[in-house]
């Protein structure tokens, strides 16, 4: 596993955040998180290649006080083993925007309804290339 912690920054309406990475060969799945510690996370966005049950879907979440709330689940999946993905969130108010390097756009409630938030944790079976926040 692959983790990464970018914490102390400033995460905040208008800004975004690019994720690039490789998912590791035979990768069961890896996920990005935007969030003010690990038991408030504002967007779980979590694909998952052969995760018990999850074949090939994209998992989204919140985790309020500890607590996951109610996922939404993506079926389009452009990740494949092995082959570099580009991930870029964007925080709007009340929602975050994701763009996946297929084009496609998912949207997802900021649920948690914060202003800031400042960590962003990546884990999983993944290499990452590169995370950029501007």
């Amino acid at each position: 596993m692959s983790d990464a912690t970018l914490k102390n920054i400033c995460f905040k309406p208008g800004m975004e955040l690019k994720v690039t990475g490789v998912p590791k060969p035979n990768a069961a799945r890896f996920s990005i998180n935007v969030c003010d510690s690990k038991e408030n996370v504002a967007l779980h966005f979590n694909p998952r290649f052969n995760c018990g049950a999850d074949q090939r879907v994209i998992v989204l979440d919140t985790r309020k006080d500890g607590h996951w709330q109610e996922e939404v689940r993506e079926r389009n999946f452009p990740f494949q083993h092995r082959k570099e993905f580009e991930v870029t969130i964007i925080f709007a108010d009340d929602k975050f925007y994701i763009n996946l390097h297929d084009g496609h756009v998912l949207l997802f409630p900021n649920r948690l309804a914060g202003k800031q938030y400042n960590y962003i944790l990546i884990d999983g079976e993944v290499t990452v290339n590169g995370i950029y926040v501007k």
